[in-house]
This record gives C-alpha cells, sequence and structure tokens, in this order.
C-alpha cells in the first residue's frame, strides 16, 4: 500500500530536508483515526468481494465465508502497519549509528528522532490493535453483517434506480405492455452485466483513494 523509494547515494550534496518541527497529537488519538480509517477499508473491500460473488460469479451468500474475508483483510492491513513499524525502526537504528538516514527525497536526522520514534509507535499500536480485531469473532462478525448490508443495499439502490425508469417501469400503451417482458429481460441480461463491470472496475479506483495514515514519498 506504501511505497518506500530506493536508498539516496551519500554523495550527493543537497542540504538535509528536517521533518518539521510541530506539536505531536498524541498516540491514542491517531491511533483511533487509524482504526477508523481501517475498518472503513476493510467493509468497503468485503463489500466489493460480496457483490462480485452475487453478480458475476452466481456465489451463494456464506456467511463464515465473508468473516473469513474480513479477519484476512484485517490482518493484511496489521502486516502493513508492522511493514510500516521496522521501516521507521531501521531509519531511527541508522540515525543513531551515522547521525543521519538518507531515503529518496529526505535526510533524517538526530533533530527528527522524536517524530519519527511517535510515528512508529503509532503504527505499533495500530497493528496490534488490528491483530487484536482479527482475533475477535464477535467483531468479525458485526463487521461482516455490516459489510454484507452495505452490498444489498447498493445492489437493490441499482435494481431500483433501473427498474423504474419509463423503459422498464411499464406504459399505458397496449404495444408498451406487450414489449414489457423483453424490457425486463433486458433489465437481467444487459443492465446486470454493466453493473458487474462498474464492480470490476471500482476496486482499483478505491485503492488509489484509500485514505493512508501518513502521506509518504518514500519506502525501500
Amino acid at each position: 500500500m506504501f511505497g518506500w523509494s530506493k536508498k539516496r547515494k551519500r554523495g550527493s550534496s543537497r542540504p538535509l530536508r528536517r521533518l518539521p518541527k510541530r506539536v505531536l497529537a498524541p498516540v491514542e488519538e491517531i491511533v483511533e483515526q487509524g482504526l477508523l480509517v481501517a475498518d472503513v477499508a476493510v467493509r468497503m473491500s468485503v463489500k466489493n468481494a460480496i457483490i462480485m460473488n452475487a453478480l458475476q460469479k452466481h456465489v451463494d451468500y456464506d456467511g463464515d465465508q465473508i468473516v473469513e474475508m474480513v479477519r484476512q483483510a484485517t490482518e493484511d492491513l496489521a502486516k502493513e502497519r508492522e511493514r510500516d513499524a521496522k521501516h521507521i525502526a531501521r531509519m531511527r537504528g541508522e540515525i543513531r549509528d551515522t547521525g543521519r538516514s538518507s531515503w529518496s527525497e529526505s535526510d533524517y536526522g538526530n533533530d527528527d528522532n522524536r517524530t519519527l520514534r511517535h510515528r512508529q509507535e503509532v503504527y505499533e499500536r495500530v497493528a496490534e490493535e488490528l491483530h487484536a480485531r482479527a482475533a475477535d469473532d464477535e467483531a468479525l462478525r458485526a463487521t461482516a453483517q455490516r459489510a454484507r448490508d452495505m452490498a444489498w443495499d447498493e445492489i437493490g439502490d441499482s435494481l431500483k434506480e433501473r427498474a423504474t425508469h419509463p423503459y422498464y417501469s411499464g406504459g399505458a400503451s397496449e404495444e408498451y405492455q406487450e414489449a414489457r417482458e423483453s424490457r425486463i429481460q433486458q433489465l437481467i441480461e444487459k443492465d446486470l452485466t454493466s453493473l458487474i463491470q462498474e464492480h470490476v472496475a471500482a476496486p482499483a479506483s478505491e485503492k488509489a483513494d484509500k485514505p493512508r495514515l501518513f502521506k509518504r514519498k518514500d519506502r525501500d
């Protein structure tokens, strides 16, 4: 989800870019926000999977399967945050050993250690909480139910919008009524296909727009 750029060569004469000095928000507050973001991300991911299974693969709804999808999505996010925390720890270790850590567009030094330590703690706490949620059957089932409700609401709204269009909903003339059956069949065959295609494209765009806990330009 996050991409750290390759380590920059030491020979550059570019001046150091320090992290801006700021009053750091309490770790608990940022962790809470990070968990809210993670909760939304998991629900959206599972919701889209339910829609795809129902409309494209014609898979019957399986409650245990959806719970497992929620668990896996939560674990995946926890592992991402663990990788982020380990990367920050490596940077801090390099600063401790050499006085600086150079990565792509940013050079971090001793003055940045406080901010980096704060970030590392946030990532570690978020990962810990996500692992705990992934082991909580009650929480998993609650999230699965919310994702399922969102999926069926979205499917229902899409079908309702199409079905109430004058082209499908009916008319007064005898000729229109005679052709209504073929139009309903078209709704099933053509418009449901369109709905499927919309959700095939949705995961990629949502991934690109996915909220991030921290905006970063660098990664290893």
